[in-house]
């Protein structure tokens, strides 16, 4: 008589496993973005809660739809180069005339920091510009107080 057929234990998952996984994800994150933002409407102003609320409540469905979205979330075959003259060298800025001037012309500054991609492969989870790095200041607060003394 032939031994039964024994298929070795491995790691397999299924379709279904893959799309369960993603959606306790998307609860999860929905679950934690709401914990998150009544926190922060607990700071609120008296007074301006219903605001804030409707204001989160907005951000909650937009959060929500994204994370839902299938497929990239950029698409990067249409995202064009810079077109050329629309970086300029700080050497070639004019200097603003006026104080007005200037805080007009910060007034539409948008400020863009990149940061590397390790704090996922080395299992960080999580916003990683919440991570606390010196003196009980995350990231994000660097940033902030490095945008606030060069302006």
């Amino acid at each position: 008589m032939a031994a039964p057929s024994v298929k070795p234990m491995g790691h397999r998952r299924k379709t279904s496993d893959t799309r369960m996984f993603k959606e306790l994800l998307n609860r999860d994150a929905l679950t934690c973005l709401d914990s998150e933002l009544n926190k922060l409407l607990k700071t609120a102003p008296p007074g301006a809660d219903n605001v804030f609320k409707k204001d989160f409540e907005g951000f909650t469905k937009l959060f929500s739809r994204y994370i839902q979205q299938e497929g990239p979330s950029v698409e990067w075959e249409k995202i064009n180069l810079v077109p050329d003259g629309a970086v300029k060298s700080y050497d070639d800025l004019s200097m603003p005339v006026s104080k007005d001037a200037a805080q007009a012309v910060l007034s539409k500054l948008v400020v863009v920091k990149l940061n590397g991609g390790l704090g996922t492969s080395m299992g960080c989870t999580g916003p990683k510009s919440l991570i606390s790095v010196r003196n009980d200041l995350t990231f994000l607060d660097l940033n902030v107080q490095q945008i606030e003394v060069s302006t």
